[in-house]
């Protein structure tokens, strides 16, 4: 084998030994947390020598910055499904396209796997990623509902009751989301089929109205 063809047999090898520790890092740090995983448990398990996480990553944080880079792309994904109104949509249609949207992605967040679970890690034991997580997978949505929320406010719309009404509409929103606890307690409450999730999705949505109406009108008194 010539220089050449053994140079593109390394670089094959890096490139296996880099998709192995991410897709066993990814796994391991969805299933436990950043805290609970060691660099000697994702290269056991990845098969791999303890020297390749420092060539490729540098250290575990860099690493586990790679996982959540591929966490912010799905991220991305799911947020561009909950902000798909139809161009000229009013500020209702908007916002019923957005819970019809983010609602069963909710409630089937569990089925999402690993990205979820991340997620459920960094908001019970934050990590330096945290502020970069926020800002790129959920600041956009909650922008975007705070500019639905000012236009159905009107002259009513201070930062405040902006600010108030989103939470309410993502707290609404968020109690259907997969744990133990709540199918313990409130499991006949919680929607199961296509139809439930819709029928609970245009719940929230009429409730959400009435409420945004009830504030604007008690504002202008």
């Amino acid at each position: 084998m010539g220089r050449g063809g053994e140079h593109e047999r390394h670089r094959r090898d890096a490139e296996e030994t880099k998709r192995r520790l991410l897709e066993t890092a990814r796994r391991l740090f969805g299933e436990r947390g950043y805290a609970q995983v060691t660099i000697r448990d994702i290269v056991r398990e990845a098969r791999v020598n303890l020297a390749a996480v420092s060539y490729h990553f540098r250290d575990k944080l860099g690493l586990y910055m790679d996982v959540v880079k591929a966490a912010l792309e799905v991220a991305r994904a799911f947020n561009e499904e909950t902000m798909r109104a139809p161009p000229g949509s009013s500020a209702e249609e908007r916002l019923r396209c957005y819970i019809r949207a983010y609602l069963p992605l909710v409630v089937r967040a569990d089925q999402k796997g690993w990205f979820h679970q991340l997620m459920r890690h960094e908001m019970a034991a934050p990590t330096p990623a945290l502020d970069w997580m926020v800002q790129e997978a959920i600041m956009p949505r909650i922008e975007y509902l705070a500019q639905i929320v000012t236009e159905l406010l009107g002259p009513a719309a201070t930062e405040a009751r902006v600010r108030r009404c989103v939470t309410s509409i993502q707290a609404e929103c968020l109690f259907y989301a997969p744990h133990p606890f709540k199918i313990a307690a409130f499991g006949d409450w919680l929607p199961r089929t296509d139809e439930a999730i819709r029928e609970t999705a245009d719940h929230i949505v009429a409730f959400t109205l009435a409420g945004i109406r009830a504030i604007a009108e008690e504002a202008g008194r």
